[in-house]
């Protein structure tokens, strides 16, 4: 099974075993009726059943599960980790989640390797890949101009770096 992390658990919402979420996906009402794991913060996991997804505000999101009925049973749930099948988010050909770049390989356009992607995360103007080595770190803003290619076959990416945007990491 493939399965892919979408949120987290930050709580629980009323009396009645509805949680909090951060999701990552663009529409989480694919998750109603799909079976997710959840992966408790003590490493545990279970797996229920999603029958509602309500938006409270930006990522945030409430979730019904049909196996929780009460505060005390969705506490336990707090800080957990959501993963759900990828097949059930329907990605079309082409189409990815941005932790899917982590750990490919980036390079420039004259093939210099220039790191790992690390992490990636987004603003609100546009999603950010951190592509560091053992020196050097460089925050890529994930538009046209500097990628050119993201190759998932060969785990590559190629970019295009401005003066500036490869910086030396500072040592602790």
């Amino acid at each position: 099974m493939n399965l892919v992390t979408i949120g987290k658990i930050s709580g629980t919402h009323h009396l009645k075993g509805v949680v909090k979420s951060n999701l990552n996906i663009s529409d989480p009402n694919v998750l109603i009726n799909e079976k997710v794991l959840i992966v408790k913060a003590t490493g545990e996991k279970i797996i229920l059943t999603v029958t509602k997804v309500s938006r409270l505000v930006g990522e945030k999101y409430t979730i019904e599960f049909a196996e929780i009925k009460n505060k005390t049973e969705a506490n336990i749930l707090h800080n957990g980790i959501i993963k759900v099948n990828r097949n059930v988010l329907g990605l079309a050909e082409g189409e990815y989640l941005l932790q899917d770049l982590l750990k490919m390989k980036v390079f420039l356009e004259d093939e210099t390797f220039i790191g790992t992607v690390t992490e990636v995360f987004d603003t609100a103007a546009h999603d950010i890949i951190v592509v560091t080595d053992n020196d050097y770190e460089a925050m890529i803003p994930k538009i046209e101009p500097f990628i050119k290619d993201i190759n998932f076959s060969e785990n590559k990416i190629v970019v295009d770096l401005w003066e500036g945007m490869r910086e030396l990491k500072i040592k602790k």
